[in-house]
């Protein structure tokens, strides 16, 4: 992979995704009821007929990945906007899981752990949604071991 290609935008399973945005809130939402006595359900019966539609397309809307050289990129956000980009020779493993939700919308997550991470297993970036998530890992995996053959400008 040369420094010089046009980042492509990975393909998305956007409406799936709203769907599952959807049902992991509504599923929060339920489990804290058991905290709060109940009052969750209220609020699971006020999410869905508010904004319980409209802010998970507008989620899934705003999730953008893609490959930019040796460097993974991900936007999303609504409200908070988060934009990272995580360098490929800092990855150690890319792990595709599937949860309940995940599996009921027909989806699969692409998590990316990096080193440096402070012996956390939190990953640095969750891909939701991608289409051919098989295929994307095997891309980012073989475009990790590239940019560590490639020294880079600021080796010595």
């Amino acid at each position: 992979m040369s420094e010089s290609t046009t980042p492509a935008e990975y393909l998305l399973q956007r409406d799936q995704i709203a769907k599952y945005f959807y049902w992991q809130s509504i599923c929060l939402i339920l489990l804290t009821s058991i905290w709060f006595f109940g009052l969750g359900i209220l609020f699971a019966i006020l999410y869905a007929i508010t904004i319980g539609k409209w802010l998970p397309q507008r989620q899934a809307d705003a999730l953008r990945y893609w490959l930019d050289g040796y460097t993974l990129r991900v936007d999303q956000g609504v409200y908070f906007l988060k934009r990272k980009a995580i360098p490929l020779d800092r990855v150690t493993d890319v792990i595709l899981s599937q949860g309940p939700i995940l599996r009921y919308c027909g989806l699969w997550t692409l998590n990316i752990q990096t080193a440096g991470a402070g012996g956390q297993v939190i990953p640095e970036a969750v891909l939701v949604g991608l289409e051919n998530p098989e295929t994307i890992r095997d891309e980012i995996l073989k475009a990790r071991d590239a940019s560590r053959r490639y020294p880079g400008p600021s080796a010595p």
